[in-house]
């Protein structure tokens, strides 16, 4: 039995979060022994955050057997590139060589959250919050998205020795498109919401314009014009109290439709799975009518898409868990025996 030790990342816009996750190549478990927590706003670089991180975690990087970081943008392998995700440069690979740094690996931020799904992660019910009862296709394509600063999502195909595949996405950036089948109401509203939209952004409208960052504050302004409300924060606060009902059967259908539409693009037999702090912090959108009515809004093979695994990833360490799978997979030669089909199914069983 041996016990690797790996450091993993969740770099968001907004915080970083780090774990020591250790892996145990006997059992092929994944155990977050440590966890910390750094405000993006508290850093001053690249490296004052490694630095709070290595004193969070009372361990250093260069200690660990790998490191995987999941970030937004993408990584030309010295630096990740984002436009607006980070307040400052992330020079990763110079400051990988000053720190004497083990095998490391900087991935799409979306990609860990997939991995997470390859784990024993989905067989406790603390972790998964299923939305309907249909049964996981192992080997099936898969897809994670997340609504919090950005929409962000990837697809992933499990291979039976527990290798993976992981496409390339950008589909929050897909324009809003109007169901040809929605009720008429909600057809002119949308119409209503469009042109309010297109006089308050001078940027093209995506379903990331509503449904990640200022979305739920767009749609609030639209509902209620004469409520002097300035942050996503306290749209938030009054969703969660009751007193902002529109703005969440609103953001619930539109986040149907991209489900819905998510689905037609990938027929995802191993499962949507929905993430984010902006869900999480409002669960209870998924108990909305209107969350169904905008998945069914393209009725299109809606008896193959019942059949599709849906649920939300809940608990915090779930990208943390995926970084720590990536790495053992990519970056940290093992020699654990191949994976079979029974096996990966004892591990992935969602009971």
């Amino acid at each position: 039995m041996t016990i690797k030790k790996i450091i993993a990342w969740d770099l968001g816009a907004t915080k970083c979060a780090a774990g020591l996750i250790e892996y145990d190549d006997h059992s092929q478990h994944y155990y977050c022994k440590k966890r910390s927590v750094v405000k993006m706003a508290d850093t001053s670089s690249l490296d004052d955050l490694i630095h709070q991180l290595e004193i969070g975690l009372d361990y250093t990087m260069c200690s660990a057997d790998a490191i995987c970081v999941s970030a937004a943008g993408f990584f030309n392998g010295e630096c990740l590139l984002s436009s607006h995700s980070y307040r400052y440069t992330m020079p990763f690979a110079a400051l990988a060589k000053k720190y004497h740094w083990p095998t490391y690996a900087v991935i799409h931020d979306y990609a860990s959250v997939v991995c997470a799904t390859f784990t024993s992660y989905m067989s406790d019910t603390l972790n998964v919050k299923r939305l309907n009862e249909a049964a996981i296709d192992l080997f099936g394509r898969r897809v994670a998205f997340g609504i919090g600063t950005g929409l962000g999502l990837k697809d992933g195909i499990l291979f039976n020795h527990g290798d993976f595949w992981l496409g390339q996405n950008e589909v929050g950036h897909i324009g809003i498109n109007t169901p040809s089948l929605m009720n008429p109401s909600r057809c002119q509203q949308h119409r209503e919401l469009i042109l309010f939209l297109q006089k308050k952004i001078s940027q093209p409208i995506t379903m990331e314009t509503l449904l990640s960052g200022p979305g739920m504050l767009y749609l609030h302004e639209f509902f209620y014009p004469n409520l002097n409300i300035n942050t996503p924060e306290q749209v938030g606060n009054r969703v969660a109290a009751g007193l902002a009902n529109e703005v969440l059967d609103s953001f619930a259908w539109y986040l149907g439709v991209f489900v819905g539409t998510m689905q037609l693009c990938f027929m995802p037999s191993g499962g949507l799975w929905i993430t984010g702090g902006v869900v999480l912090h409002h669960l209870n959108v998924f108990d909305q009518p209107s969350f169904q009515a905008g998945i069914l809004a393209s009725p299109a093979y809606r008896e193959e898409r019942e059949a599709y695994p849906l649920g939300v990833l809940c608990h915090p360490d779930h990208a943390l868990i995926g970084s720590a799978y990536y790495a053992v997979k990519r970056l940290i030669k093992n020699d654990e025996p191949p994976l079979t089909k029974e096996t990966v199914k004892g591990a992935l069983s969602i009971g």
